[in-house]
């Protein structure tokens, strides 16, 4: 019985984190699913410029979020260490920036509604209903990563 009730414990834990974070974006933006290495590179702040010449705002959450985390490890295939480095780097040799953080998810979905050209991300149960925050101007299209 005590084995039973580890085994559900342990699946249990497993299943509750098993929804990966959701890439959002204005609607200025883009309309089209981003492949995992688009993300990759717009996320390393390497990508700088939507197709259509319009300059990319990325916003992050704090980087020891746990859905920061999530998002690097099951979106991007990368620890976050590794994205922090890649920043750092940039910046200390004044090629580029750091993305914008943002203190929370309403925070991320507002910054981006607002923004041309803005991504970012949320944990996926925070797209549940028809709109993010009643605004329409967010893309709420799910991109699925291909690998």
């Amino acid at each position: 019985m005590r084995l039973l009730a580890t085994w559900m414990l342990v699946l249990y834990l497993f299943c509750a984190h098993s929804t990966a974070a959701q890439v959002i974006v204005n609607d200025s933006a883009i309309d089209f699913p981003l492949p995992a290495q688009e993300l990759r590179l717009i996320f390393s702040m390497q990508k700088v410029y939507w197709p259509d010449g319009q300059k990319i705002q990325v916003f992050i959450l704090a980087p020891g979020s746990e859905v920061h985390k999530e998002f690097c490890f099951k979106q991007l295939d990368m620890m976050p260490y590794m994205l922090q480095r890649r920043w750092d780097r940039l910046v200390y040799s004044g090629t580029g920036e750091r993305p914008i953080i943002l203190r929370n998810e309403a925070e991320m979905q507002e910054k981006i509604a607002r923004t041309p050209g803005a991504i970012g991300y949320v944990a996926a149960p925070a797209l549940s209903g028809d709109n993010l925050n009643g605004d329409s101007r967010v893309t709420r299209s799910l991109y699925e990563t291909s690998r």
